[in-house]
C-alpha cells in the first residue's frame, strides 16, 4: 500500500505498514491521507468484479466509526473515481487487530457481512462527511431526522 502525493513533483513514497498504520498515523484531523511531505494523497486500488470489469477506486482518506475499546473498528474510506476529484464515495470496512495477544490483523466487510452500526454512529458519520464537504448538510439534516425516528 502506498500513498501516492497529489504533487506531482513530489518524490516522498509513504508507506503505511497496515491499515491500523495508515489510519492512525497518515491522516490530517478531517480524515484525509497525507503523504510524508505533508500534502494531500490517495491509494490507488483496483479490483476485477464478478462480473468482469474492473473496479479500480482512489482511497483518499477514513473516517473511524468504532469505540476504541472494541474488539472490531469499522471504518468507512473516502473514496473517489479519479485521484484530482472529490470523494463521492464511503466504503464501510473494518479492522480487527488481535496482535497484542498473539493473533493477527485482519480486515474485512464485517462479521458474516458489513460492520453493524447504530443508527446514532450513522448520524455522527454524516455529521463528519458535511464537515469535510462530501455531503451536502441539508440532505444530511434530512436523513438525521428519519433516523432519530428510528
Amino acid at each position: 500500500m502506498v500513498i501516492k502525493c497529489m504533487d506531482p513533483g513530489c518524490r516522498e513514497k509513504t508507506r503505511p505498514a497496515d491499515t491500523v498504520d495508515l489510519i492512525e498515523n497518515h491522516r490530517d484531523k478531517a480524515g484525509w491521507f497525507r503523504c510524508r511531505c505533508g500534502r494531500r494523497g490517495y491509494i490507488e486500488k483496483s479490483f476485477t468484479t464478478q462480473e468482469g470489469p474492473v473496479w479500480a477506486p482512489f482511497l483518499k482518506g477514513a473516517i473511524e466509526l468504532g469505540d476504541p475499546d472494541d474488539t472490531y473498528q469499522p471504518f468507512v474510506f473516502l473514496v473517489g473515481d479519479k485521484p484530482d476529484k472529490r470523494a463521492d464515495q464511503v466504503w464501510f470496512s473494518y479492522y480487527k487487530d488481535m496482535r497484542p495477544w498473539g493473533g493477527r490483523l485482519k480486515l474485512g466487510h464485517g462479521p458474516g457481512g458489513p460492520p453493524v452500526l447504530a443508527t446514532r454512529t450513522v448520524g455522527d458519520l454524516l455529521q463528519e462527511l458535511v464537515k469535510i464537504g462530501c455531503v451536502d448538510r441539508r440532505k444530511a439534516h434530512a436523513v438525521s431526522k428519519r433516523l432519530a425516528r428510528a
